[in-house]
């Protein structure tokens, strides 16, 4: 399945993001379609088989464009589409208030030019309106595009409301020229004109709300440095970054950003990679170790092979994921997209009737009616209900981005706000998940006598004990023997021969599994046990003969982090593979109740599936490849980056840094983006269903009087309305979650 954000040209509001993806579904091998009038993209997923031109070309059926290109491109024409705009925007302002000041002077007392002569004051206010026509010129050419497809859209309502007022002023400054000047005074022009206007400024402020929603995607990619020393032929030579190959070693002097992933080959410095994991705190390199592109190299000169180049960066997978996630749409935005899909056809049908029954109801002139007509198509705004949605997400997920956090989808964004139980593994989410052997204890002999067997047996295996384990053996300078017959038990131990001596390391499930006897030793293991540290038993040959215990220190900020859980109203679970005694020592000293230990993989499932049982959105936090099926099982799989790519690949939302606090503020920022979704649906909703009445005369059957200027007001209002949810959604992005920001 193959899984492609498209950049789509032409939408005006929700209805089009609607139309698109019904015809997009269309197509053969299409398994699924999401439009986003937020950002103007499209994600679909379709089967390796599909012909892509096939989509493209459903786009195009449709009457939108597919926008090919990459992102800075695509950010660029983002800019160049707002420019457009607000050249537009200055004709049709520059000639439609002077058009409202000539047209309503006469009704304040105002002495305009030619206000005597009916035939050039209709005259003049056809030429100024005319202009104003150029310059909206594209709600004419996309409305009736969409009318012709009956597909009707927002810039279909503008179309007819603008152009029903155009068109009969037209026939009233014809009838003046035919003799009937009275009809000067029934002239629509100042209305059609303000209007697009009206409209106009409201879609320039919205297309640059949408370029500053993307300043988060393209604020990192603006981080990377545009140029790099490169070592070729032993010469430094000064190349642009975008022409670097792998294998290639990069000089990076103090204060210089690193252009490419690689591996520190000279130097010793500190790197600011806040921009990839959101801590400030600078991370010490040598060489050996790994570093990302766009990060900042510190105080040293460093010499880094380039392993990874251009789209294969971190960067740029991070700036996909954020952008997949942007493309998707969360479930409550269905709601907006079955209200869009009949939203434009109603009110036009609305404005219709409500015209025809001011006719047939008599006693109304002709143009109240059309002036009814006019208000009707102008005052509703789909797009209010297009913005609601995506412009909060696509903030969202920006303001995540900076902390650090990689949402996958909307929908798991979502499901973030609801999140009301978490469980966390220990090793390596509540601890630092690099475990030291702090003591060995043989009975009836030195450590050397176990410590030997013990790392023989962990060689194949990964889990942090074995590691431990392993490196104690490596700094005492202790020959490591030859192991066969490895086994591992998985959340138990492992079992193996050691130079013909069978050797069991485990807990006390796997000893009693064994058959092997450990009386001797609980007392220790279990003091050993209380104080914190993780025990194992090392038995030779059937026979238990010492322990071996690890400690792994618990997370600074993890005690912090529980506590904004609790605060947040969020029951944190702490579910370990560990003994008892050490779980329950951890789980006080980060203030857990609720701590399930001796846990298997299976039942880090089973614990998610009762939880969910109960009613509860569950998010689960892991970092190792046993934590992956209940990842995968959560309502909100949290993997830390440091983790493996299996529970990174399994998970909804991946945690660059280590830090546990930004479990919290996943939390935090899931509820307030879906609380701003809601502000802005009640915004667009309540707004419709206040001002379509207003605008159908109810002013005027409660005895208020005609509203002779509506249409401009109708165009002021549907403005507003699609500004108000753009600016509450570009709130998102002054907000700043406590759990990550306050010690």
């Amino acid at each position: 399945m193959i899984k492609e954000t498209l950049r789509i040209g032409g939408m005006s509001c929700a209805a089009c993001a609607v139309k698109i993806e019904e015809s997009v579904r269309k197509v053969d091998g299409v398994e699924e379609a999401t439009a986003n009038y937020g950002n103007n993209t499209m994600t679909v997923e379709y089967s390796e088989g599909t012909d892509r031109a096939l989509i493209v070309r459903a786009v195009e059926k449709a009457g939108y464009t597919v926008i090919e290109g990459d992102a800075e491109a695509i950010a660029e024409a983002d800019r160049k589409e707002a420019s457009y705009k607000k050249r537009n925007l200055i004709l049709a302002l520059a000639f439609s208030i002077p058009l409202s000041i000539y047209a309503m002077g006469p009704m304040v007392g105002l002495d305009v030019p030619f206000h005597d002569d009916p035939g050039i004051y209709s005259a003049i206010q056809l030429v100024l309106c005319a202009v104003v026509m150029f310059a909206g010129r594209r709600f004419f050419t996309r409305g009736i595009s969409g009318l012709l497809r009956m597909s009707p859209n927002m810039d279909s309502l503008i179309c007819l409301g603008s152009g029903v007022g155009f068109l009969y002023g037209t026939y009233c400054t014809l009838s003046v020229f035919g003799g009937d000047t009275g009809m000067a005074d029934h002239l629509t022009f100042d209305s059609a004109a303000m209007i697009i206007a009206f409209v106009s400024v409201g879609k320039y402020l919205e297309a640059m709300g949408k370029v500053r929603t993307n300043d988060a995607v393209s604020g990192l990619m603006d981080m990377r440095p545009s140029e790099a020393s490169v070592i070729r032929g032993g010469k430094e030579v000064r190349i642009p970054a975008d022409e670097l190959v792998e294998g290639d070693v990069v000089l990076v002097r103090p204060g210089e950003g690193i252009p490419a992933d690689g591996t520190v080959m000279e130097g010793c410095s500190s790197v600011d990679e806040s921009m990839l994991t959101g801590e400030s705190a600078p991370v010490s390199k040598r060489p050996g170790d790994g570093v990302y592109g766009a990060t900042v190299n510190g105080e040293s000169s460093l010499r880094i092979r380039a392993d990874h180049v251009g789209k294969d960066t971190v960067l740029y997978q991070i700036v996909g994921m954020i952008e997949g996630a942007q493309g998707t749409k969360a479930p409550i935005a269905r709601i907006a997209d079955r209200a869009a899909a009949v939203f434009v056809p109603a009110v036009i049908c609305i404005a219709v009737a409500s015209c025809l029954l001011w006719l047939i109801a008599g006693g109304r002139s002709v143009s109240f009616s059309l002036t009814v007509l006019i208000s009707v198509l102008v005052i509703s705004c789909p797009c209010a209900l297009g913005l609601a949605t995506p412009l909060a997400i696509i903030m969202g997920t920006g303001k995540a981005a900076k902390h650090g956090i990689l949402f996958k989808s909307a929908a798991t964004l979502e499901a973030a706000g609801r999140v009301d139980a978490v469980i966390l593994d220990k090793t390596g989410t509540i601890t630092e998940g690099c475990p030291e052997v702090t003591s060995i204890y043989v009975p009836d002999g030195s450590d050397d006598i176990i410590l030997p067997y013990a790392a023989a047996a962990e060689q194949d295996s990964e889990h942090p004990i074995a590691k431990a384990i392993r490196h104690r053996a490596e700094a005492d300078g202790i020959h490591i023997p030859d192991h066969t017959a490895f086994e591992s038990r998985t959340g138990n131990g492992v079992i193996c021969d050691v130079e013909g001596t069978k050797t069991v390391v485990g807990n006390g499930a796997l000893m009693a599994e064994m058959g092997i006897d450990v009386s001797e030793l609980e007392a220790r293991y279990s003091s050993l046990s209380a104080e914190a540290k993780t025990c194992v038993y090392v038995a030779l040959d059937g026979k238990a003969r010492g322990i071996i215990s690890v400690s792994d220190p618990v997370k600074k900020t993890s005690g912090s982090a529980v506590a904004s859980m609790i605060s947040l109203g969020v029951a944190p679970i702490m579910v370990t593979g560990d003994n008892g005694d050490t779980a329950l020592a951890v789980g006080r000293t980060v203030g857990i109740d609720d701590i399930r230990y001796g846990a298997m993989p299976k039942d880090k499932i089973d614990i998610v599936k009762e939880l969910q049982i109960k009613q509860k959105t569950v998010a689960m936090v892991g970092d190792g490849i046993n934590d992956a099926p209940a990842l995968t099982q959560a309502n909100v799989g949290m993997a830390v980056g440091s983790g493996t790519d299996i529970a990174i690949g399994a998970a909804d939302v991946v945690l660059m840094n280590t830090d546990l606090r930004t479990v919290p503020t996943v939390l935090e920022i899931g509820r307030a983006t879906v609380r701003n979704i809601r502000q802005n649906l009640f915004l667009a909703f309540v707004y419709n269903a206040i001002c379509i009445p207003i605008a159908a005369g109810l002013p005027y059957i409660l005895g208020m009087g005609e509203f002779t200027h509506m249409p401009m007001l109708a165009a002021a209002a549907m403005a507003c309305s699609s500004l108000s949810v753009t600016a509450n959604a570009l709130r998102l992005g002054r907000f700043e979650p406590g759990s990550i920001t306050h010690e």
